[in-house]
């Protein structure tokens, strides 16, 4: 029975955070909306570790980010930033070769893309973070 009620709660949790998604997503930047999308997360995350029953830190280990967790987003990060360096080496804001930022800003133009960057950034944070779970002494 535990396992079906934590499928469940996975399932729920996963689709709200969808439904939040495609919300947040949705508005228009620098908006008082767009601002409320970003702080109100924020808010309940930071509530959350303050009224938590047990300090988040007894719950981790010691070092909660280490460089073997953190490998495959820095690679993936530094090559990100060799290839915007190739392109503004080889013709900065021209037609014929743009950007990674250019690519990526007409990319943004779309809902779907918004919100897959979005889900692709909640993934990266809580790989890093949240993805390891320590094992419990009985």
């Amino acid at each position: 029975m535990r396992t079906g009620g934590t499928a469940l709660r996975l399932l729920v949790v996963a689709g709200g955070v969808l439904a939040y998604g495609y919300w947040a997503t949705a508005q228009a930047p620098f908006r008082t909306s767009a601002y409320l999308a970003v702080g109100l997360p924020v808010a309940l995350v930071g509530l959350a570790v303050l009224i938590a029953p047990e300090p988040l830190a007894r719950k981790r280990s010691s070092a909660l980010v280490s460089l073997r967790s953190a490998w495959p987003w820095l690679a993936i990060a530094g090559l990100m930033a060799a290839l915007e360096i190739v392109g503004l080496a080889l013709g900065g804001r021209s037609t014929t070769v743009p950007t990674l930022s250019t690519v990526v800003d007409h990319a943004l133009a779309w809902h779907l893309v918004r919100l897959l960057l979005f889900g692709a950034w909640l993934f990266i944070g809580w790989s890093l973070v949240g993805g390891h779970r320590v094992e419990r002494r009985r």
